[in-house]
């Protein structure tokens, strides 16, 4: 059962006092070519740092138990040196050994080694020693950040982290103490399990939001608790509220009905919160339902059933938010002109929107979907924009996004509707433009993209760090630590721009700002908001400690993955001059992001740096060609798709046939150990009825004579974390070392030749 209390919820000062002595700046970032620091925040990928890993999980069992020895000193302890010497308490240690062992020898000898350089697969490498540190910490005291009540310390470092990926990201946090007013509207963050309970739970919000101005007309209806205000609560514009039609209504700017309860308790001379309580408890739709709405204002002006619109890179997490919350579906393979049709899409409730040949959203087609959607009047929820595809690694155009609907915010009838940045996966990368900042700082107040973000010594193309500089305008964002941020699951987290719409997803009291005393933090319904109850406060004792001491801005994550932006696209470079260092190969490379045509000419020089002169990472970075193409090639982030074809069988069935074969080739089958020689990928997908004509003809004509009649591609997917596979090192005897080369690519090529002479 979960513990709950009808009164607010705080956490002592005293507790924040001695979070603050410990909040230091992180360590100073390490030259670009040098990785010593990076070498510390890891375990290894051959475990080099076990002693290390050893002393700092002793002490940390060792405070622990400490802490309970010392606790309560008069009391009792029950397991005595008798208890100890019995038989039953050694035949119970015993056994705990003997099937501690057995996991462990289970776990090692079956499990994906993600932490291995030979694992370039899916989305997921090491994790960071202060996670784990700071995961088995908050583990042993199995704290419930649920309420303070039962996570008392874990509840604030969850506020503290939470913040910390927000501000990473640019939003206008709101500091623990000292707060001072603000211009822009102040944002609201959690730790939740995942990237897909933050989709789900965005989507929830946004829905509350949009319906929440019908609720606000209904209770001043006659005999409605708010009766009494109907003629003097206004719109900006000076119309009554009450008098304001159901589409006007839905379409309200997000702050300006956020805003409407504080109004209410003004004329109303009450506190906001009762406003906010009443409003939930009798007037919104999650107490009213979706029918009410319908048969009382939606029907008579012929407003349709509301939608989310994605990209056809989406999670699949938004489908399921979708039907989760029992809005519907949507449909798949429709053209283009069948998408901006309302006969084709008025009841659908996920708007799938193609992309286009890098596998971006395609914004005339947005463009033309919103269009006919706020023709006839079909309200939009949430627009997502994905900022790292799952498959692809492809950014979105955030700023264009945004830039269309403040074209639909600026008509004479307004259409509005929240944009949500799906940062699950590439939401980190930020920390590689993010200036230093240090934990649980006070924003800037007014502070402009220009003056958070720098996107100098990245390898980050000119629209992608325009996408990323323009995330904080976003309504909601989704990153997770447990994924670019190298923590351990689970931990995604759901940034608000405004902390106002959890008043609509609390099932207690609201919160507001100003609440809280000279003796204690308002904790600001961190454990009462959003779809989960009970959640580890080891969660957010992971992603603090790891943020605490790898700050997530250019000294420390950023440190970690513009390392790994680079390898992915030296490994793309290593790919895309393969056949000219090995023309007898039996097998021709397509990669999913072509070179660029202006560098096509220049392919001969790179393969001879990096295959025949084999140079070191320091010496790539100097040779003028390779710099040149650093920041052009490849795809958006740090992921490579590329698709094997045999030159002897160019066909769309043989083609199929090896890519497949290739993967079962390069996995592991169930139940079977890890090769000596193993080497990891992973696999896609690609579907006409998902992406449309423009990126499966773009692809498809690299790779067969009729592409418009191929509707479905195969494609290996190698995800590059790691920042190291590409240094060389003095490695025993056998001295300069590249990982790529002398083991992963080797492996790669030998079992396509081989299939392909099958």
């Amino acid at each position: 059962m979960e513990m709950t209390s009808p009164r607010r919820k705080f956490v002592s000062r005293d507790v924040l006092k001695q979070v603050k002595s410990h909040l230091k700046q992180g360590l100073v970032g390490a030259p670009l070519l040098d990785d010593t620091s990076i070498a510390g925040w890891f375990m290894g990928t051959k475990g080099e740092n076990l002693d290390v890993v050893k002393k700092l999980l002793s002490a940390v069992v060792e405070k622990t138990l400490e802490g309970r020895t010392n606790q309560f000193p008069e009391d009792p302890g029950y397991i005595t040196d008798k208890v100890k010497s019995s038989d039953a308490y050694v035949q119970a240690l015993q056994n705990i050994e003997q099937r501690s062992d057995d996991l462990l020898s289970l776990l090692t000898q079956y499990s994906v080694p993600f932490s291995s350089l030979r694992y370039q697969g899916h989305m997921t490498w090491d994790i960071t020693l202060p996670a784990i540190i700071g995961y088995l910490s908050g583990m042993l005291q199995n704290q419930n950040n649920v309420t303070p009540q039962a996570a008392p310390a874990t509840t604030l470092l969850e506020i503290v982290a939470a913040n910390d990926v927000a501000q990473m990201a640019g939003f206008n946090v709101r500091p623990l103490e000292n707060d001072s007013e603000s211009a822009e509207p102040r944002s609201w963050s959690h730790i939740t399990s995942g990237g897909t309970v933050a989709n789900i739970e965005s989507v929830w919000a946004a829905r509350e939001l949009k319906y929440m101005p019908l609720g606000i007309k209904y209770s001043m209806e006659d005999g409605q608790a708010y009766a009494s205000i109907r003629d003097s609560l206004t719109l900006p514009d000076g119309q009554r509220v009450a008098d304001a039609s159901a589409w006007r209504l839905l379409n309200l700017m997000q702050d300006d009905a956020l805003n409407l309860p504080g109004k209410m308790a003004s004329l109303l001379s009450v506190d906001e919160a009762t406003v906010w309580k009443t409003l939930g408890e009798g007037y919104s739709l999650n107490s009213r339902g979706m029918t009410f709405f319908q048969n009382k204002y939606l029907a008579a002006e012929n407003i349709k059933a509301p939608a989310i619109i994605v990209p056809s890179t989406k999670h699949y997490s938004w489908v399921k938010s979708a039907a989760v919350l029992g809005l519907g579906g949507g449909q798949k393979g429709l053209t283009e002109a069948q998408m901006a049709d309302i006969n084709v899409i008025g009841d659908d409730a996920v708007l799938n929107v193609y992309v286009d040949e890098e596998g971006r959203v395609k914004t005339d087609l947005l463009q033309a979907v919103l269009n006919t959607c706020k023709q006839n009047k079909k309200p939009i929820l949430l627009n997502v924009a994905v900022f790292g595809s799952t498959e692809e690694g492809a950014v979105d155009p955030v700023e264009k996004i945004l830039q269309i609907r403040e074209g639909f915010r600026r008509d004479a009838e307004p259409f509005e509707y929240a944009v949500h940045t799906d940062g699950a996966w590439g939401g980190y990368f930020m920390a590689c433009i993010r200036k230093p900042f240090e934990m649980g700082s006070e924003p800037q107040q007014g502070a402009q993209a220009t003056d958070q973000f720098d996107n100098s010594d990245t390898w980050f193309r000119a629209s992608v760090y325009e996408s990323m500089a323009h995330v904080h305008r976003c309504d909601s964002a989704t990153i997770d630590p447990h994924k670019m941020g190298y923590i351990p699951y689970p931990a995604g987290s759901l940034t608000y721009r405004n902390e106002k719409i959890i008043n609509l997803l609390s099932f207690s009291a609201p919160y507001i700002s100003s609440e809280g005393d000279s003796d204690s933090i308002n904790t600001r319904n961190i454990g009462e908001s959003g779809l989960e109850g009970s959640k580890p406060g080891a969660a957010a004792t992971a992603v603090y400690l790891s943020h605490q001491t790898i700050r997530p801005d250019k000294r420390g994550y950023g440190h970690i993955i513009n390392q790994s932006m680079l390898n992915s696209k030296l490994f793309y470079l290593y790919l895309a001059t393969m056949d000219i260092a090995f023309p007898d190969d039996k097998f021709d490379l397509i990669l999913l992001t072509p070179m660029p045509k202006d560098q096509e000419m220049q392919r001969k020089a790179i393969a001879e740096t990096l295959w025949k002169r084999q140079v070191s990472k320091r010496d790539l970075l100097q040779h003028r060609e390779i710099s040149s193409f650093l920041t052009k090639v490849s795809g958006d982030q740090n992921i490579v798709d590329y698709v094997f074809v045999d030159k002897n069988d160019r066909s769309l069935e043989r083609t199929l046939q090896l890519n497949n074969d290739l993967f079962d080739k390069l996995s592991v089958p169930p139940g079977q150990p890890v090769s000596p020689d193993q080497v990891f990928v992973s696999m896609t997908t690609f579907n006409r009825d998902d992406y449309g004509d423009d990126f499966m003809n773009a692809l498809g004509e690299r790779l067969f004579e009729n592409p418009q009649q191929v509707n479905a591609i195969p494609c290996i997917r190698s995800v590059i974390l790691d920042p190291w596979a590409i240094y060389t090192h003095e490695h025993d005897q056998m001295g300069l070392y590249n990982f790529f080369t002398d083991i992963f690519l080797p492996k790669l090529r030998k079992e396509v030749n081989l299939l392909c002479s099958q």
